[in-house]
């Protein structure tokens, strides 16, 4: 059984809302952070999200860099270096992990989601490029 622990390394600690393991064999785990509680974000909360390497758990890999915390966050299960985001603000938020921190792409605003996204998958198709979101506005979503 492993045993490991995935802090938050910001000063102002918060809830790992959502975990993905790396498609290629679990030594990689995505965990998104986000405090849930309504207008109790201080100002100098953090927005980042983290890769951690399961062998090394005291320091993330990478450092996933969102506009909004993520609540949820998935892996491609056909591209490993793919991940999408749920984010608190109702945007949809794409990764390429070998192009950095930052998202490479995000839903509009106009085709996002009113309330927090709290789940998102990878759709099995043929591209794998294909996702859903859902969310508390009652609403499920292919952003892209």
């Amino acid at each position: 059984m492993l045993n490991v622990s995935l802090r938050d390394p910001n000063e102002v600690k918060r809830t790992i809302t959502g975990l993905s393991w790396h498609p290629d064999g679990g030594r990689k785990l995505a965990a998104a952070y986000c405090n849930l509680g309504f207008q109790k974000n201080p100002k100098d909360m953090s927005l980042d999200s983290y890769i951690w390497e399961i062998e090394n758990p005291s320091c993330p890999e990478m450092t996933l860099k969102p506009e909004s915390p993520l609540v949820c966050l998935d892996y491609n299960p056909k591209d490993p270096h793919t991940l999408v985001g749920g984010s608190y603000n109702g945007q949809i938020a794409y990764w390429d992990t070998r192009r950095g921190s930052q998202p490479v792409e995000y839903s509009s605003l106009e085709h996002s989601h009113r309330d927090p996204v709290y789940k998102v998958i990878w759709l099995q198709s043929k591209t794998g490029t294909e996702a859903f979101s859902a969310s508390t506005d009652g609403q499920v979503e292919q952003p892209l």
